[in-house]
Protein backbone atom coordinates (compact mmCIF):
# COMPACT_ATOMS: atom_id res chain seq x y z
CA UNK A 1 0.00 0.00 0.00
CA UNK A 2 0.93 3.92 -0.94
CA UNK A 3 -0.15 6.68 0.80
CA UNK A 4 -1.45 9.49 -1.43
CA UNK A 5 2.15 11.43 -1.98
CA UNK A 6 3.49 8.67 -3.33
CA UNK A 7 0.52 8.02 -5.50
CA UNK A 8 0.35 11.42 -6.88
CA UNK A 9 4.73 10.61 -7.64
CA UNK A 10 3.59 7.71 -9.52
CA UNK A 11 0.75 9.29 -11.62
CA UNK A 12 2.99 12.31 -12.60
CA UNK A 13 5.90 9.59 -13.77
CA UNK A 14 3.20 8.21 -15.96
CA UNK A 15 1.83 10.70 -17.56
CA UNK A 16 4.94 12.76 -17.91
CA UNK A 17 5.07 12.60 -21.52
CA UNK A 18 0.86 13.40 -21.54
CA UNK A 19 -0.43 16.17 -23.58
CA UNK A 20 -3.34 16.08 -21.62
CA UNK A 21 -3.56 19.34 -19.03
CA UNK A 22 -3.53 16.73 -15.84
CA UNK A 23 -2.83 18.05 -11.70
CA UNK A 24 -1.84 15.03 -10.70
CA UNK A 25 -0.74 16.37 -7.53
CA UNK A 26 -4.48 16.97 -6.65
CA UNK A 27 -4.76 13.24 -6.31
CA UNK A 28 -6.60 12.66 -3.12
CA UNK A 29 -9.22 10.79 -0.89
CA UNK A 30 -11.49 13.38 1.00
CA UNK A 31 -12.88 12.15 4.45
CA UNK A 32 -16.44 12.64 4.14
CA UNK A 33 -16.64 11.24 0.23
CA UNK A 34 -19.96 9.44 -0.70
CA UNK A 35 -17.56 6.51 -1.92
CA UNK A 36 -14.24 4.58 -1.70
CA UNK A 37 -12.99 5.44 -5.58
CA UNK A 38 -11.11 8.63 -6.32
CA UNK A 39 -10.86 9.46 -10.03
CA UNK A 40 -7.60 10.52 -11.92
CA UNK A 41 -9.31 11.16 -15.10
CA UNK A 42 -12.08 8.75 -16.00
CA UNK A 43 -10.20 6.06 -13.93
CA UNK A 44 -11.32 5.34 -10.62
CA UNK A 45 -9.02 3.75 -7.68
CA UNK A 46 -9.71 1.97 -4.98
CA UNK A 47 -9.07 3.70 -1.24
CA UNK A 48 -8.32 1.82 1.57
CA UNK A 49 -8.31 3.02 4.84
CA UNK A 50 -5.38 1.98 7.04
CA UNK A 51 -4.05 4.12 10.66
CA UNK A 52 -6.37 6.60 9.80
CA UNK A 53 -4.80 7.52 6.33
CA UNK A 54 -5.79 6.38 3.05
CA UNK A 55 -3.81 4.42 1.04
CA UNK A 56 -3.73 2.73 -2.41
CA UNK A 57 -1.80 -0.09 -4.24
CA UNK A 58 0.56 0.71 -6.37
CA UNK A 59 -1.15 -1.36 -9.11
CA UNK A 60 -3.82 0.07 -9.28
CA UNK A 61 -2.34 4.03 -9.45
CA UNK A 62 0.10 3.00 -11.90
CA UNK A 63 -3.05 1.14 -13.99
CA UNK A 64 -4.99 4.26 -13.88
CA UNK A 65 -2.07 6.98 -14.75
CA UNK A 66 -1.12 4.63 -18.52
CA UNK A 67 -5.12 4.28 -19.12
CA UNK A 68 -5.01 8.41 -19.13
CA UNK A 69 -1.28 8.40 -21.29
CA UNK A 70 -2.46 6.19 -23.84
CA UNK A 71 -5.42 8.34 -24.61
CA UNK A 72 -5.46 10.37 -28.19
CA UNK A 73 -5.32 14.18 -27.60
CA UNK A 74 -6.52 16.53 -30.56
CA UNK A 75 -6.92 19.57 -28.61
CA UNK A 76 -8.29 21.64 -32.16
CA UNK A 77 -10.92 18.23 -32.08
CA UNK A 78 -13.59 20.17 -30.24
CA UNK A 79 -17.06 19.41 -28.71
CA UNK A 80 -19.82 21.66 -27.44
CA UNK A 81 -19.72 22.80 -23.72
CA UNK A 82 -23.48 21.91 -23.69
CA UNK A 83 -25.37 22.07 -20.34
CA UNK A 84 -27.10 19.13 -18.67
CA UNK A 85 -30.29 19.42 -16.50
CA UNK A 86 -29.83 18.28 -13.50
CA UNK A 87 -32.25 15.57 -11.71
CA UNK A 88 -34.53 17.58 -9.46
CA UNK A 89 -36.36 14.69 -7.97
CA UNK A 90 -32.80 13.80 -6.23
CA UNK A 91 -32.37 14.92 -2.64
CA UNK A 92 -29.32 17.07 -2.56
CA UNK A 93 -27.18 14.76 -0.36
CA UNK A 94 -27.27 12.10 -3.24
CA UNK A 95 -27.01 14.45 -6.43
CA UNK A 96 -23.72 14.70 -8.48
CA UNK A 97 -23.19 17.73 -10.18
CA UNK A 98 -21.90 17.02 -13.46
CA UNK A 99 -18.47 18.29 -14.90
CA UNK A 100 -20.39 20.35 -17.67
CA UNK A 101 -22.28 21.63 -15.01
CA UNK A 102 -19.11 22.48 -13.11
CA UNK A 103 -17.27 24.00 -15.57
CA UNK A 104 -19.93 26.61 -17.20
CA UNK A 105 -20.84 27.69 -13.79
CA UNK A 106 -17.03 28.98 -13.21
CA UNK A 107 -16.78 30.29 -16.42
CA UNK A 108 -20.21 32.05 -15.88
CA UNK A 109 -18.62 33.26 -12.12
CA UNK A 110 -16.51 36.11 -14.29
CA UNK A 111 -18.85 36.89 -16.82
CA UNK A 112 -16.24 35.32 -19.39
CA UNK A 113 -19.47 34.84 -22.08
CA UNK A 114 -18.11 38.34 -22.91
CA UNK A 115 -18.86 41.05 -19.59
CA UNK A 116 -15.93 39.71 -18.06
CA UNK A 117 -14.11 43.17 -18.87
CA UNK A 118 -10.94 41.12 -20.74
CA UNK A 119 -9.52 43.37 -23.60
CA UNK A 120 -10.72 40.94 -26.74
CA UNK A 121 -7.31 38.81 -27.74
CA UNK A 122 -6.43 38.59 -31.41
CA UNK A 123 -6.38 35.47 -32.65
CA UNK A 124 -3.48 33.58 -34.77
CA UNK A 125 -4.00 33.63 -38.11
CA UNK A 126 -4.02 30.08 -38.33
CA UNK A 127 -6.91 30.12 -35.58
CA UNK A 128 -10.71 30.82 -35.75
CA UNK A 129 -11.47 30.50 -31.84
CA UNK A 130 -10.47 32.50 -29.03
CA UNK A 131 -9.15 30.86 -25.95
CA UNK A 132 -10.62 31.50 -22.26
CA UNK A 133 -10.22 35.06 -20.80
CA UNK A 134 -7.30 36.05 -18.87
CA UNK A 135 -9.32 36.69 -16.09
CA UNK A 136 -10.30 33.15 -16.31
CA UNK A 137 -7.10 31.68 -16.31
CA UNK A 138 -5.54 33.99 -13.47
CA UNK A 139 -8.13 32.78 -11.18
CA UNK A 140 -9.37 29.17 -12.14
CA UNK A 141 -6.14 28.13 -14.17
CA UNK A 142 -5.62 25.54 -11.22
CA UNK A 143 -9.47 24.73 -10.90
CA UNK A 144 -9.39 20.84 -11.49
CA UNK A 145 -12.01 17.83 -11.97
CA UNK A 146 -10.70 14.58 -11.45
CA UNK A 147 -7.14 15.65 -12.08
CA UNK A 148 -8.16 17.54 -14.66
CA UNK A 149 -7.82 21.11 -15.90
CA UNK A 150 -10.62 21.82 -17.88
CA UNK A 151 -10.40 25.40 -18.23
CA UNK A 152 -7.04 25.55 -19.49
CA UNK A 153 -8.34 24.02 -22.62
CA UNK A 154 -11.47 25.86 -23.58
CA UNK A 155 -11.93 27.74 -26.60
CA UNK A 156 -15.52 30.17 -27.98
CA UNK A 157 -15.71 30.52 -31.79
CA UNK A 158 -18.82 32.43 -31.52
CA UNK A 159 -20.95 32.58 -28.52
CA UNK A 160 -20.75 28.74 -27.33
CA UNK A 161 -17.55 27.15 -25.60
CA UNK A 162 -16.05 24.27 -26.72
CA UNK A 163 -13.50 21.84 -25.06
CA UNK A 164 -11.43 19.14 -26.67
CA UNK A 165 -13.10 15.87 -27.51
CA UNK A 166 -10.97 13.55 -25.51
CA UNK A 167 -11.18 15.84 -21.80
CA UNK A 168 -15.21 15.71 -22.84
CA UNK A 169 -14.76 12.26 -23.14
CA UNK A 170 -12.63 11.56 -19.80
CA UNK A 171 -15.00 13.88 -17.86
CA UNK A 172 -18.22 12.01 -19.32
CA UNK A 173 -17.07 8.82 -18.32
CA UNK A 174 -15.92 10.28 -15.09
CA UNK A 175 -19.27 11.54 -14.00
CA UNK A 176 -20.78 7.94 -15.29
CA UNK A 177 -18.46 5.87 -13.14
CA UNK A 178 -18.76 8.68 -10.04
CA UNK A 179 -23.00 8.18 -10.29
CA UNK A 180 -22.72 4.22 -10.40
CA UNK A 181 -20.37 4.43 -7.32
CA UNK A 182 -22.85 7.20 -5.49
CA UNK A 183 -25.90 4.93 -6.51
CA UNK A 184 -24.05 1.70 -5.04
CA UNK A 185 -23.12 3.02 -2.09
CA UNK A 186 -26.27 4.43 -0.77
CA UNK A 187 -27.88 0.76 0.42
CA UNK A 188 -27.45 -1.04 4.03
CA UNK A 189 -24.32 -3.30 3.80
CA UNK A 190 -26.60 -5.50 6.34
CA UNK A 191 -30.17 -5.83 4.84
CA UNK A 192 -29.39 -3.82 1.54
CA UNK A 193 -32.58 -1.59 2.09
CA UNK A 194 -31.95 1.70 -0.15
CA UNK A 195 -31.20 4.50 2.58
CA UNK A 196 -33.40 7.54 2.11
CA UNK A 197 -30.62 9.99 2.59
CA UNK A 198 -26.45 10.38 3.23
CA UNK A 199 -27.80 9.93 7.71
CA UNK A 200 -27.01 5.80 7.29
CA UNK A 201 -23.38 6.34 6.15
CA UNK A 202 -20.23 6.43 8.77
CA UNK A 203 -16.81 6.47 9.23
CA UNK A 204 -14.76 3.53 10.49
CA UNK A 205 -11.49 2.20 10.48
CA UNK A 206 -11.13 1.02 7.03
CA UNK A 207 -13.43 3.77 5.09
CA UNK A 208 -16.90 4.62 4.81
CA UNK A 209 -19.98 2.33 5.54
CA UNK A 210 -24.14 2.38 5.36
CA UNK A 211 -25.49 0.37 7.56
CA UNK A 212 -29.61 1.00 8.47
CA UNK A 213 -30.45 1.47 12.39
CA UNK A 214 -32.06 -1.91 12.18
CA UNK A 215 -28.97 -3.90 11.37
CA UNK A 216 -26.41 -1.20 13.60
CA UNK A 217 -28.68 -1.98 16.52
CA UNK A 218 -28.90 -5.79 16.23
CA UNK A 219 -25.07 -6.00 15.68
CA UNK A 220 -23.61 -3.30 17.62
CA UNK A 221 -24.04 -3.01 21.69
CA UNK A 222 -25.48 0.32 23.45
CA UNK A 223 -23.11 1.23 26.13
CA UNK A 224 -24.05 0.76 29.78
CA UNK A 225 -21.32 2.99 31.35
CA UNK A 226 -19.01 -0.49 31.37
CA UNK A 227 -15.96 2.19 31.04
CA UNK A 228 -16.99 4.48 33.55
CA UNK A 229 -13.91 6.50 34.94
CA UNK A 230 -11.70 4.31 32.89
CA UNK A 231 -8.46 6.29 31.61
CA UNK A 232 -8.33 7.46 27.94
CA UNK A 233 -5.35 6.54 27.61
CA UNK A 234 -5.34 2.75 28.77
CA UNK A 235 -8.50 2.62 26.97
CA UNK A 236 -7.25 4.08 23.69
CA UNK A 237 -4.06 1.06 24.29
CA UNK A 238 -5.80 -2.06 25.36
CA UNK A 239 -9.55 -1.67 23.67
CA UNK A 240 -12.31 -2.07 23.68
CA UNK A 241 -13.00 -0.76 20.47
CA UNK A 242 -15.53 2.13 19.86
CA UNK A 243 -16.52 0.65 16.78
CA UNK A 244 -18.20 -2.49 18.83
CA UNK A 245 -21.01 0.25 20.38
CA UNK A 246 -23.66 2.54 19.21
CA UNK A 247 -23.00 6.20 19.11
CA UNK A 248 -24.32 6.89 23.35
CA UNK A 249 -25.96 10.46 21.94
CA UNK A 250 -27.63 9.72 18.68
CA UNK A 251 -31.33 9.14 19.45
CA UNK A 252 -31.60 6.48 15.73
CA UNK A 253 -28.85 3.39 16.31
CA UNK A 254 -25.84 4.85 14.59
CA UNK A 255 -22.25 3.11 14.78
CA UNK A 256 -19.73 4.57 16.99
CA UNK A 257 -15.88 5.51 16.02
CA UNK A 258 -14.61 7.00 18.89
CA UNK A 259 -14.09 6.60 22.25
CA UNK A 260 -15.25 10.52 23.58
CA UNK A 261 -13.43 11.82 26.21
CA UNK A 262 -12.66 14.22 28.65
CA UNK A 263 -9.74 16.60 27.56
CA UNK A 264 -9.46 18.08 31.29
CA UNK A 265 -9.51 14.93 33.19
CA UNK A 266 -8.54 12.12 30.85
CA UNK A 267 -11.85 9.73 31.49
CA UNK A 268 -13.98 8.13 29.14
CA UNK A 269 -17.32 9.52 29.13
CA UNK A 270 -18.47 6.92 25.80
CA UNK A 271 -19.01 6.22 22.14
CA UNK A 272 -19.84 8.66 19.83
CA UNK A 273 -20.54 8.70 15.96
CA UNK A 274 -18.04 10.66 13.57
CA UNK A 275 -20.24 13.24 13.42
CA UNK A 276 -21.46 13.55 16.95
CA UNK A 277 -17.71 13.48 18.04
CA UNK A 278 -16.85 16.39 15.69
CA UNK A 279 -19.56 18.50 17.30
CA UNK A 280 -18.85 17.75 20.79
CA UNK A 281 -14.70 19.26 19.77
CA UNK A 282 -16.74 22.28 18.41
CA UNK A 283 -19.03 22.94 20.82
CA UNK A 284 -21.21 24.93 19.47
CA UNK A 285 -24.19 23.24 18.73
CA UNK A 286 -23.68 19.70 20.63
CA UNK A 287 -25.55 20.93 23.72
CA UNK A 288 -28.28 21.11 21.29
CA UNK A 289 -28.44 17.30 21.08
CA UNK A 290 -30.76 15.14 23.38
CA UNK A 291 -28.58 13.56 25.78
CA UNK A 292 -25.42 15.40 24.82
CA UNK A 293 -25.30 17.24 28.72
CA UNK A 294 -25.71 14.10 30.69
CA UNK A 295 -22.96 12.40 28.01
CA UNK A 296 -20.52 15.52 29.19
CA UNK A 297 -20.79 14.87 32.96
CA UNK A 298 -20.31 11.13 32.19
CA UNK A 299 -16.99 12.13 32.84
CA UNK A 300 -15.94 11.54 37.16
CA UNK A 301 -14.21 15.03 37.20
CA UNK A 302 -16.70 16.96 35.86
CA UNK A 303 -19.81 15.53 37.91
CA UNK A 304 -17.57 15.80 41.20
CA UNK A 305 -17.01 19.42 40.37
CA UNK A 306 -20.02 19.82 39.04
CA UNK A 307 -18.74 21.63 35.88
CA UNK A 308 -18.76 21.83 32.24
CA UNK A 309 -15.92 21.43 30.19
CA UNK A 310 -14.73 25.21 28.85
CA UNK A 311 -15.61 24.67 25.57
CA UNK A 312 -19.07 24.07 26.45
CA UNK A 313 -19.57 26.65 29.00
CA UNK A 314 -20.83 29.39 25.68
CA UNK A 315 -22.79 27.14 24.54
CA UNK A 316 -24.83 26.14 27.42
CA UNK A 317 -25.20 29.96 28.02
CA UNK A 318 -27.25 30.09 24.05
CA UNK A 319 -28.93 26.82 25.06
CA UNK A 320 -30.34 28.40 28.39
CA UNK A 321 -30.99 31.92 26.07
CA UNK A 322 -32.71 29.99 23.17
CA UNK A 323 -35.00 27.87 26.11
CA UNK A 324 -36.16 31.28 27.64
CA UNK A 325 -35.88 34.16 25.47
CA UNK A 326 -36.08 32.65 21.78
CA UNK A 327 -38.86 32.43 19.42
CA UNK A 328 -40.98 28.94 20.45
CA UNK A 329 -40.07 26.41 18.15
CA UNK A 330 -37.09 27.69 16.12
CA UNK A 331 -34.86 24.92 15.08
CA UNK A 332 -31.42 27.22 13.83
CA UNK A 333 -28.06 26.52 15.04
CA UNK A 334 -27.18 27.80 18.45
CA UNK A 335 -24.43 29.51 17.10
CA UNK A 336 -26.45 31.60 14.23
CA UNK A 337 -29.67 32.83 16.58
CA UNK A 338 -27.50 33.79 19.98
CA UNK A 339 -24.34 35.64 19.94
CA UNK A 340 -22.53 35.78 23.07
CA UNK A 341 -19.31 38.42 23.71
CA UNK A 342 -17.37 38.13 27.05
CA UNK A 343 -17.13 42.05 28.35
CA UNK A 344 -15.41 42.97 31.57
CA UNK A 345 -18.92 43.35 33.17
CA UNK A 346 -20.35 39.77 32.14
CA UNK A 347 -22.01 38.36 28.83
CA UNK A 348 -23.51 40.56 26.22
CA UNK A 349 -25.99 38.59 24.03
CA UNK A 350 -28.62 39.02 21.21
CA UNK A 351 -31.36 36.51 20.65
CA UNK A 352 -32.34 36.34 16.95
CA UNK A 353 -34.22 33.78 15.49
CA UNK A 354 -37.44 32.96 13.65
CA UNK A 355 -40.63 30.18 14.75
CA UNK A 356 -42.34 27.64 12.35
CA UNK A 357 -44.39 31.01 11.18
CA UNK A 358 -41.19 32.82 10.40
CA UNK A 359 -41.90 36.02 12.54
CA UNK A 360 -38.68 36.90 13.61
CA UNK A 361 -38.23 37.95 17.21
CA UNK A 362 -35.02 39.53 18.06
CA UNK A 363 -33.65 41.13 21.44
CA UNK A 364 -30.64 43.50 21.93
CA UNK A 365 -28.60 44.63 24.35
CA UNK A 366 -29.02 41.80 26.57
CA UNK A 367 -26.29 41.46 29.14
CA UNK A 368 -25.59 38.66 32.15
CA UNK A 369 -23.52 38.99 34.73
CA UNK A 370 -20.64 36.91 35.80
CA UNK A 371 -23.13 35.84 38.71
CA UNK A 372 -26.19 35.36 36.60
CA UNK A 373 -24.00 33.45 34.18
CA UNK A 374 -22.30 30.65 36.54
CA UNK A 375 -26.07 30.40 38.08
CA UNK A 376 -27.22 29.37 34.78
CA UNK A 377 -24.16 27.03 34.42
CA UNK A 378 -25.17 25.60 37.71
CA UNK A 379 -28.58 24.84 36.91
CA UNK A 380 -27.73 23.36 33.24
CA UNK A 381 -25.37 20.72 35.58
CA UNK A 382 -28.07 20.11 37.93
CA UNK A 383 -30.17 19.67 35.13
CA UNK A 384 -27.76 16.85 33.21
CA UNK A 385 -27.65 15.22 36.77
CA UNK A 386 -31.17 14.92 37.46
CA UNK A 387 -31.86 10.71 37.82
CA UNK A 388 -34.64 11.20 34.78
CA UNK A 389 -32.97 13.66 32.54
Amino acid sequence: MINQKTAAWYLAEAIRTCPIPLAPHQFRRKDRAPHDYVFFGHMPVRTHKRAGQWKFTLADVLHAGRAVAELPWEPEDLVALEHVEQDAHRRDDLRHIDWRTSVQSVVDSLGAGGGCGCPPRQAAAQQSYHPAPDCLLRRYQDYSIACTLPLRTLVRPDETWMIPRTLAYILDQRDEGYSKFLTAGQQCEGCETPSPDSTWRTPTATGWKVICPVCAAASLRRYRLELQGAAYARVRERGPSAAGFLCAVCETARPATDWDHCHGHGLVRGPLCGSCNTMEAQGKEFLARAGSLQHLLRCDGCRAQRSLPPHHRLAALRRHLHLTRGAQGCDWPLHMHVSIEEVDAGYDCIVHCSGPERRTRSLHGLRLTHKEAEHVLSRTVDEGLMPDA
